[in-house]
């Protein structure tokens, strides 16, 4: 069906509309598990290199305020605070993926809603009403740009991030719709992002830039400033520049009717790596396990993946840890080598162990013609992994998954969603009593009368 209103004037009064009550419950359930899952990574991330960097940067640059660094004693103005809290979450590369638009939603949403909801003294409810509206936007529009902007080379990360933000600080301010149709028009007109980044510090620090616009573009709508509304559709705006004019044959965005958190839901990470390794990552573990299988007893596993796993993982001789994340070599070098991999093992000096740099070379990836020509793959499983290991005395073990634990379809249990979170809070610096205070605190971030009270 043809739809009057432009795509900007649509959000809009979705965002203007929305409130926690005309959320289903199993959404707003989902949108609980994106936040705890986001905030523990936040955390963990502020121990990496490029987050201490980030926050160098940002104090020099921003002014002391009122929004957290979470996991520390310092807090600064929203935008600061959005900035290196966003960059922290995306540092290990270990929040949550979302394969409307294939991109990671939460990590751009939720830092820039909390950073500006501590400086309002917004409520736990107004954080969450904002974080499903921002994540809504972005996928929405993800899904009706079809996944071709992605596959183009753009990162969409980067790109619907911009309107996410944007939408959830709009809604935190409580701007009226006029004034919510000035912060995404505004984002839009300045969206960007390209998949060059992946591999370098400026994957993370490109989350916390778009998430530090979220937060200034909505100030900048509250003050009045604008954009056009029609920049979606415009002859020479984002559909037409970005998207060579692909997109889905129906112009409703069917908010109301669809939450795309739940439909089709959310990958939650098991390793702190790029989601297009962790089929492979996972598979490779258990046939080592049901086979009781050492390294030295395996001279070589060939991974079979499709095309949105072999231009994701790029990096066969990762030369920083930033590499390494895009690397199947190294990870599953460090599932041989170690026996895990973990937050533990993202640091510069494990890429200088001789042996993980032996079983890295056991290690290959083929594109097989059962996943290539597949047209239903993107949709059923996206990043899935046939793997084949051969051991030194000769025999092949085979294995496939389709959807590795924490992929819609193969959910993460809300038990084991909380030890990962705690598990990223204590490796943080929080005692494991402190972490199951906040974890429990964002289970009901309904109760919380003043978000201030999550700095951590």
């Amino acid at each position: 069906m043809r739809h009057t209103q432009t795509i900007v004037q649509q959000l809009a009064g979705f965002v203007d509309e929305l409130c926690l009550q005309r959320i289903p419950v199993a959404v707003v359930a989902e949108a609980r598990r994106c936040v705890l899952d986001t905030f523990g990574v936040m955390v963990a991330g502020q121990r990496s290199a490029v987050a201490r960097k980030a926050h160098t940067y940002a104090r020099r640059v921003f002014a002391p305020g009122a929004a957290s660094i979470v996991g520390g004693e310092q807090a600064l103005q929203a935008v600061g605070a959005a900035y290196v809290n966003a960059c922290a979450g995306h540092a290990y590369d270990f929040d949550d993926t979302s394969y409307t638009g294939i991109m990671h939603g939460s990590v751009v949403v939720f830092p820039a809603a909390l950073a500006l909801a501590q400086e309002q003294g917004a409520t736990g409810t107004a954080l969450l009403e904002a974080f499903v509206a921002g994540v809504e936007v972005e996928y929405a529009v993800a899904e009706y740009c079809t996944t071709h902007l992605y596959f183009k080379g753009w990162w969409t990360t980067g790109i619907y991030g911009a309107l996410g933000a944007a939408a959830a600080c709009s809604r935190i301010l409580q701007l009226d719709r006029a004034g919510i149709e000035r912060a995404l028009s505004l984002a839009l007109c300045n969206a960007s992002g390209i998949k060059a980044a992946f591999g370098s510090d400026a994957k993370p620090l490109g989350v916390g830039l778009v998430a530090s616009q979220g937060v200034a573009w909505a100030l900048q709508a509250e003050a009045g400033l604008s954009g056009p509304l029609d920049v979606f559709e415009n002859e020479r705006g984002f559909l037409r520049l970005y998207n060579d004019n692909q997109q889905a044959a129906d112009t409703d965005l069917q908010f109301f009717q669809r939450w795309r958190l739940t439909d089709p839901g959310i990958l939650f990470k098991t390793y702190p790596v790029c989601s297009a390794a962790q089929a492979a990552i996972e598979l490779c573990a258990c046939l080592l396990r049901d086979h009781e299988l050492c390294a030295d007893q395996v001279s070589r596993i060939v991974c079979e993946v499709p095309e949105l796993v072999r231009i994701s993982l790029v990096y066969d001789h990762p030369e920083s840890i930033r590499e390494a994340q895009f690397s199947l070599p190294f990870a599953l070098g460090c599932i041989l080598a170690f026996g895990e991999l973990g937050l533990e093992q993202l640091v510069e000096k494990t890429l200088t162990d001789c042996n993980l740099h032996r079983q890295m070379q056991k290690i290959s990836m083929q594109l097989p013609a059962y996943l290539v020509e597949d047209d239903t793959l993107l949709t059923r499983c996206p990043e899935a992994a046939g793997v084949r290991l051969t051991t030194i005395d000769g025999r092949e073990i085979e294995g496939f998954l389709g959807r590795p634990t924490g992929m819609p379809g193969n959910p993460v249990s809300d038990t084991a969603l909380q030890g990962k979170c705690c598990r990223c809070l204590v490796y943080g610096g929080f005692t494991p009593e402190q972490a199951t205070r906040l974890a429990d605190a964002i289970w009901q971030l309904e109760n919380v009368e003043n978000c201030r009270q999550l700095a951590g």
